[in-house]
């Protein structure tokens, strides 16, 4: 039951309909927008949590995020969908100023919402609600006659992180703060305090397992476990290496053990059928750990019915996806429609005698306009 989104004329995103499902591939040029598309659930899980305006604002606020070939009254549309339930929001910059134009519709079984304005002519299947900086879905989920519709997509966007940015040497030098959570944050800093959590509660102790298993694997010579260690309101860990008596502080884990660690936890952490993603996955990871690493996505993604969503520049990354190039999405700024399958843009029979990769390093797919001649 994958969640579909359709974007109009935000940002980079001229024109989007999107559908993910299982592990995935993107890929394109820099500024084609694979960012932007990957924060799309996350700004739709700020609106529902803050409101239209606080969650633009703080993406630099409505006049900066149309699409510059947009006209300037353009409307910008941002929708996710499943297949039983949808929620619009469409605004125009200058409209949404004043006040005077912002649109939003949810509709589901036995479920219709929808608001004009800023702050009136809010209505929940026909009757007037009291309107605030809420949105509809938000004012749906706080009644309970209408919140079982729309758990679904509750679920999977209160659930939706894009991971970019781990603060690694915040994790090396600091630990973690105590803390009873069980999802990894956006920068990674709970990570210990998560993995201490999960492994302490037996029905999370599953999550923790498959994170010690996958770097086992990743890390054959260099891993075999962690211990934990609390100090007042800190746990950091120690690695537990595969020869005998061997450890070592977290502090002086390379790199691309502790990105590895990082990922494997931002997909445990996803919820049954949710969805995660992850901005150039290839980051510090040597090719065995990289294949490794998708294999273990793969494996958890099928376990949970979960997606997982893979932004990236690697050859190596979109060779793991040969047999199932449906799984790769391309951006690219002449299309019409970002992104689109691979499987549509190159024959999958012509694509089978080749390494993505080497046709994605050689600009087959996934390429910048060429310049035009002087």
């Amino acid at each position: 039951m994958p969640l579909t989104f359709r974007v109009e004329n935000y940002r980079a995103l001229r024109n989007t309909d999107w559908s993910p499902q299982g592990v995935c591939a993107l890929v394109g040029p820099n500024g084609a927008g694979k960012s932007t598309l990957l924060d799309v659930p996350q700004l739709l899980r700020h609106i529902l949590e803050h409101g239209l305006m606080r969650a633009l604002d703080h993406r630099g606020g409505a006049a900066n995020l149309i699409h510059f070939e947009a006209a300037p009254a353009g409307v910008v549309t941002l929708q996710a969908m499943l297949p039983n339930i949808s929620w619009l929001i469409q605004f125009t910059a200058r409209e949404l100023r004043i006040g005077s134009y912002y649109l939003e519709e949810l509709y589901g079984p036995g479920l219709s919402g929808r608001r004009m304005g800023m702050l009136n002519e809010v209505w929940l299947n026909d009757i007037p609600l009291p309107a605030d900086e809420r949105s509809v879905l938000r004012l749906a989920a706080d009644n309970p006659t209408t919140a079982p519709g729309i758990q679904s997509l509750l679920a999977v966007l209160q659930g939706y992180r894009c991971y970019a940015d781990y603060h690694l040497a915040h994790i090396r030098e600091n630990g973690s703060p105590l803390s009873s959570e069980k999802a990894l944050d956006i920068h990674g800093r709970n990570v210990f305090s998560v993995l201490r959590n999960w492994r302490d509660t037996r029905a999370d102790r599953v999550r923790f397992n498959f994170v010690m298993e996958g770097l086992r694997t990743l890390f054959p010579d260099n891993f075999a476990d962690l211990d934990f260690e609390t100090a007042g309101t800190t746990v950091a860990a120690r690695v537990v290496a595969p020869r005998p008596d061997t450890t070592y502080p977290i502090t002086f884990a390379a790199n691309g053990l502790l990105v590895a660690l990082l990922h494997l936890c931002a997909v445990a952490s996803v919820p049954e059928g949710g969805m995660v993603a992850l901005d150039e996955v290839e980051n510090a990871l040597h090719p065995f750990a990289i294949k490794r690493l998708i294999e273990a996505f793969r494996t958890w993604a099928a376990q949970t019915k979960s997606t997982v969503l893979l932004a990236t520049h690697s050859p190596v990354v979109l060779d793991q996806f040969r047999d199932c190039p449906e799984q790769v999405y391309v951006m690219e700024p002449s299309q019409e429609t970002n992104p689109i399958p691979l499987s549509q843009f190159r024959d999958p029979e012509y694509l089978s005698h080749f390494s993505l990769g080497d046709l994605y390093a050689h600009l087959e797919f996934g390429a910048p306009r060429e310049p035009e001649p002087s």
